[in-house]
């Protein structure tokens, strides 16, 4: 979508009613201010968030904040910059430290800020992306495409979007996704509250003092009819507290909590199997990486690739034959290496 001709605009802001008109223009006005201050406080690396209203941020910023944008109308250009400058679209910035106000056009806008290019850009993308929204709700009023706000106003919506639902304006795809958004949130703390009224007393006592993020997952999980498998008591005592705790109580493992037993397991079987190698062949397999001695353990119970009679004469590093020699399985780089130095062998025969 690309911005309307601002004829366009002002010939479709006068489908509007003055209520209309007032609420778009002001609307649009706050939210560039918002904009404004946003980027300025990212350039200063200031800290902001949802809950700060623009009056928390400017007192935080202590520089030059925009104050308004004046627009005389199409042709018209009633306003002057400080330069003298005729203007049809006036910048009113104010230092909130010293108190100063300028009124400038857009060129002295730019250069008075004395603001990296980068940041002057990021200001004009906001702008523009402003506009953009404003000539989306002017063409969706034209076309009277209106969403059904109504069947959502039991949910805590943002103010303006209630207000502009009431004057008569359509929401913007933007707002709309907001929206639904909320929803889907609402919808999903339904789900997990029927979900919590469905556990017993201790299931809902230890749910209760997990994060909320562990805790969604965990009610969804019941939902989906995630069941623990059957763990041996002497198992659960190997475990950490707080996943022995929720074993014992019947309920659903987290995905981390899984991943965690597997783990353990898979630490365990890795330990019976180097247990029930000779001595030298658990000191020889100890000499590899972690990561060669999980490999050699996964397939130390498998058959032989080869014996020593069969490589006891090709140019192999004393290591590999030895593993071969204490019937110890191989690594894939190491049987690449055979097999390497076995066709040398032919090719020279």
């Amino acid at each position: 979508m690309v911005l309307l001709a601002q004829k366009e605009v002002e010939a479709a802001m006068g489908n509007l009613n003055e209520e209309q008109i007032y609420f778009l223009t002001y609307r649009m006005k706050i939210k560039k201010k918002s904009r404004w201050l946003q980027v300025l406080a990212n350039y200063k690396g200031i800290d902001i968030d949802e809950k700060m209203s623009n009056q928390d941020i400017e007192e935080k910023i202590k520089d030059w904040v925009l104050v308004d944008i004046l627009d005389g109308g199409y042709k018209k250009r009633p306003y002057k910059c400080d330069c003298g400058q005729s203007l049809r679209f006036q910048y009113i910035i104010q230092n909130k430290k010293e108190g100063t106000v300028r009124q400038l056009g857009e060129n002295c806008f730019e250069n008075y800020l004395s603001l990296p290019s980068s940041v002057i850009k990021d200001v004009k993308n906001g702008m523009y992306a402003i506009d953009l929204e404003r000539d989306e709700i002017l063409i969706k009023y034209k076309k009277n495409l209106f969403y059904p706000l109504a069947s959502y106003m039991h949910l805590s919506l943002p103010q303006d979007i209630i207000d502009q639902y009431e004057a008569g304006l359509p929401l913007s795809d933007n707002q709309i996704k907001l929206v639904e958004r909320i929803n889907a949130r609402y919808e999903e703390e339904k789900k997990l509250s029927f979900l919590f009224q469905r556990l017993n007393i201790n299931q809902q006592q230890f749910v209760s003092k997990m994060n909320q993020e562990d805790r969604r997952e965990l009610l969804l999980s019941i939902e989906d009819g995630c069941a623990e498998g059957f763990f041996p008591d002497e198992e659960i005592l190997e475990y950490e507290e707080t996943t022995q705790r929720q074993i014992q109580l019947h309920l659903p493992l987290l995905e981390r909590q899984k991943q965690e037993v597997r783990e353990w397991k898979l630490a365990k079987d890795r330990q019976e199997q180097l247990h029930s190698l000779t001595p030298e062949q658990r000191e020889f397999i100890l000499s590899f990486s972690k990561e060669d001695q999980a490999a050699l353990l996964d397939t130390v119970q498998k058959p032989l690739y080869y014996s020593i009679e069969s490589i006891k004469n090709l140019p192999l590093e004393t290591r590999i034959k030895k593993q071969v020699e204490l019937n110890l399985p191989l690594l894939k780089e190491q049987i690449y290496q055979i097999n390497v130095a076995q066709n040398r062998l032919q090719n020279l025969s």
